[in-house]
């Protein structure tokens, strides 16, 4: 982490501590977009960084935005900074330019009919009711294009994931104004769900640190017999577990931030695959030290834990993945099979 990135850090840790509290997950939960939050972070430029100034971005390094998405995860902020920032890179992709304060993406059949109107549909669609903007990926004669579409134009029906956000589905029928779509590259649809992985990936990392913090505090605070839990030997051992998985999953993280802009399948598809084994012990061993106080609404463990399941399943399961890197590897021929998989380390 350089300097800048530090400061990032820091700043984002403030603003964070001061306008995510519990109260705003809550309160998103239930149905409140948080308006200042958002807001906020998008007049400091967060919502943007990575993106480049002819984009409409705040410019900066694609690392910086990977470390605003992860840290903003440690905090539960119930926004779509991960799914603003694919939004906006499918637009840089394709020569377009950011024009909306909130957006999303979907992933979902899309395609132009004969009479040039765009027709599909998307579930699982991440804060739709809340963005002014939707981008995905259509077929239009066998070429994929990058498609913005404004959610007062289509139909939205509201669902939730595990942990209260919202997960939607759509359906476009509509005819698209001259320059609200552009020529993708081929790969479109597979890169935008290397990077959502990649991003859940970065995501449950930052969850995962917070959840291992919350619990060593809640050991060493909470007393029991005349002591704190944290002296007992199974309770050290139980936190010992947790800091492994955790520390394992920032290894893996790494791994696949340096591979984001690449967007280099292997290194996300483990990352992600080894990220989501990570979150069943972390999660078990955290709610089991917390008791039944992680579960209360008063306390933020819930917070974590909850979008952690979730997340796990976003952009490919990990038994997805891993078939997926079982298939490259049964692909290879012998001479390079071997070297393939020794210089994963």
């Amino acid at each position: 982490m350089n300097e800048q990135q530090q400061m990032i850090k820091d700043a984002l840790e403030r603003l964070l501590t001061d306008l995510c509290t519990a109260d705003v997950v809550n309160a998103a939960e239930a149905g409140e977009w948080p308006e200042e939050l958002w807001q906020t972070l998008t007049e400091t430029g967060l919502t943007l960084a990575g993106i480049s100034e002819q984009t409409g971005g705040t410019g900066g390094d694609v690392t910086d935005s990977l470390l605003v998405i992860r840290e903003a995860a440690r905090f539960a902020a119930p926004v779509p900074l991960a799914e603003h920032f694919l939004a906006a890179r499918l637009l840089e992709s394709s020569g377009m330019t950011v024009s909306q304060p909130v957006m999303t993406v979907a992933i979902g059949e899309s395609e132009f009919n004969s009479n040039g109107g765009l027709t599909g549909q998307a579930d699982h669609v991440a804060f739709a009711r809340w963005a002014d903007e939707i981008i995905l990926v259509a077929v239009r004669k066998s070429r994929p294009f990058v498609c913005r579409v404004n959610t007062s134009d289509i139909d939205i029906t509201r669902g939730t994931n595990l942990a209260g956000e919202p997960v939607d589905a759509i359906s476009v029928d509509l005819n698209l104004p001259d320059g609200s779509f552009a020529e993708a590259p081929e790969d479109s649809d597979r890169r935008l769900l290397l990077m959502g992985a990649a991003l859940r990936s970065l995501m449950m990392a930052g969850a995962l640190e917070s959840t291992l913090q919350m619990s060593v505090q809640y050991a060493m605070d909470r007393r029991q017999f005349g002591r704190p839990i944290s002296k007992f030997q199974a309770i050290q051992h139980q936190l010992a577990v947790l800091a492994g998985e955790s520390a394992a999953s920032t290894m893996a993280a790494h791994a696949i931030a340096a591979a984001f802009e690449g967007a280099v399948e292997t290194d996300i598809a483990i990352g992600k695959a080894r990220i989501g084994e990570a979150v069943s012990v972390c999660t078990d061993i955290a709610h089991q030290v917390h008791g039944a106080m992680g579960y209360t609404m008063e306390h933020s463990l819930n917070h974590r834990t909850r979008r952690l399941w979730s997340w796990r399943d976003d952009y490919g399961t990990e038994r997805y993945w891993q078939v997926q890197v079982g298939r490259k590897f049964l692909e290879a021929d012998a001479d390079s099979l071997w070297s393939g998989i020794t210089n994963l380390g």
